[in-house]
């Protein structure tokens, strides 16, 4: 018995390998912890810029004084897309609402949709919208930009995968409105 308890006493003074099976412990709590730090700052960048390049196309499309065509909304996606260095496929809805005060509703002028995140807009839409949507002036148009991205982290620490979705409307600066012509 008084073995034992020597063998007790000395394991109880030994220090050897502690800094080892602490380091054992927590290094793989460090190493999540930094990055999740680094993932989420990612995810808080990635919906940062897709917001400010959505706020970036709307002040684009409200300088616009000549009518646009399908190849310039086109042009615009891509433009979008080279702006967030979006690895997944976005999706972005452009429209023009018109304030109708005889009426007193939105109506829809022309919406154009890119990727496969949105449908085209049409008026019975627009009364989901109206919470979204500014009070005007009558026959004051605006410009609605949408936008869809993914993002997907690197690492699972558990954000998991979420959509970033853009609403923004400008009024067009150098023209009553934004013109649309399909050719």
């Amino acid at each position: 018995m008084s073995s034992i308890m020597k063998f007790l006493r000395k394991f109880k003074k030994d220090t050897e390998g502690v800094v080892a099976v602490e380091a054992v412990i927590f290094l793989p709590m460090l190493f999540w912890m930094l990055a999740a730090v680094v993932i989420f700052f990612d995810a808080y960048r990635t919906k940062s810029v897709t917001e400010k390049a959505a706020f970036t196309i709307s002040d684009m499309l409200s300088r616009e004084t000549n009518s646009i065509n399908a190849t310039y909304v086109t042009n615009t996606r891509s433009l979008f897309d080279a702006m967030t260095k979006s690895s997944s496929d976005s999706s972005m809805r452009i429209s023009v609402i018109v304030w109708n005060e005889a009426s007193d509703a939105y109506e829809l002028e022309w919406s154009e949709i890119r990727g496969e995140g949105y449908t085209a807009l049409d008026t019975e839409d627009l009364t989901d919208l109206e919470t979204k949507l500014p009070v005007m002036a009558d026959q004051d148009t605006l410009i609605l930009v949408e936008t869809l991205t993914d993002y997907i982290p690197v690492l699972n620490v558990g954000l998991g995968d979420m959509t970033f979705d853009t609403f923004v409307f400008t009024r067009p600066r150098y023209a009553p409105r934004l013109d649309f012509t399909s050719s």
